[in-house]
């Protein structure tokens, strides 16, 4: 495989965007250890399997997401709805391996892990494939927050406990909003292109200015709203709270698109902090439960 092949083959599965998926999975892997249920005790294999599902999930929606994209590519078009098929087939076996291993909960359905498994292959249809197209449509970004952000954090907790409960999703309720941050500042980038080819994203429906003013200013607050929910509820650590001293980067994404909405140089810093914000929230949350077990 070329250098070129290889680059384009890595554009398709989009390996800068994994971390998306795979930072709410280490959350879930983690979140165990703070909230501590019933019986649990730390399952490394799974962690590890979970893991991997995720990543081939996400590269087999991204490959069907090229696909039907019908952009010129490097890499053949064929070989493109193999990949998505090899990936999402692999993950799928990953997924039943875990379901037959899954810990038992008297209160739990025991097919709890295979309508989690459903409805996240739902969801990567719901985005990528015609004819739902949300890639293309207004409400895409909600579908996106719930694949990336929600859906890795539930499996990968459920995945050692065999059970969901509030908490869990208050956890991941901040990693939802950081997701937006970065899906917002992505579209406001893109949103000339994306008019251009008709794409009905919420950017392009609700036009620059609000999108970039009152939309990010709600978001901002979001942030704050949610880690002051978990933490209040007991349902993270406190020391998730050190994700406050980003701060900063909050303020820069939110005055960058109050400012620059209808500037796609500028935007393109305000989402690079976006992304940087992310992952600084991702692995705080993440780290919070094994330093609870420390301090």
């Amino acid at each position: 495989m070329g250098p070129r092949l290889a680059q384009s083959l890595a554009r398709s599965a989009r390996i800068r965007y994994w971390g998306a998926s795979v930072l709410p999975a280490l959350v879930g892997t983690t979140l165990p250890f703070w909230l501590r249920p019933p019986g649990f005790s730390f399952r490394w294999l799974a962690a590890v399997e979970f893991l991997a599902a995720t990543v081939l999930c996400h590269a087999g929606f991204s490959f069907l997401h090229e696909y039907f994209e019908s952009r010129p590519t490097v890499w053949p078009r064929r070989r493109l709805i193999v990949g998505a098929i090899v990936c999402i087939v692999a993950a799928s076996l990953l997924g039943l391996h875990l379901n037959a291993a899954l810990p038992q909960v008297r209160s739990v359905p025991g097919y709890i892990f295979i309508v989690y498994g459903l409805s996240a292959l739902f969801a990567g249809v719901l985005y990528a494939v015609p004819p739902f197209d949300f890639r293309r449509r207004a409400g895409g970004e909600i579908v996106l927050c719930y694949s990336l952000a929600l859906l890795p954090g539930l499996g990968a907790y459920l995945v050692q406990v065999g059970d969901l409960t509030r908490k869990v999703y208050l956890v991941l309720l901040p990693l939802i909003v950081v997701t937006a941050f970065w899906v917002w500042t992505d579209e406001l980038v893109s949103r000339i292109d994306d008019e251009a080819q008709g794409r009905q994203t919420l950017v392009v429906w609700f036009g620059s200015r609000f999108s970039g003013t009152l939309a990010t200013l709600a978001i901002s607050v979001m942030f704050y709203a949610t880690f002051l929910v978990m933490v209040v509820s007991a349902a993270a650590s406190p020391w998730t709270l050190t994700a406050l001293l980003l701060s900063p980067l909050v303020w820069r994404i939110a005055t960058l698109s109050w400012r620059e909405h209808d500037n796609p140089e500028k935007m393109l810093v305000a989402r690079s902090k976006a992304i940087t914000l992310h992952w600084a929230a991702s692995f705080i949350i993440a780290v919070s439960p094994l330093l609870a077990l420390v301090f």
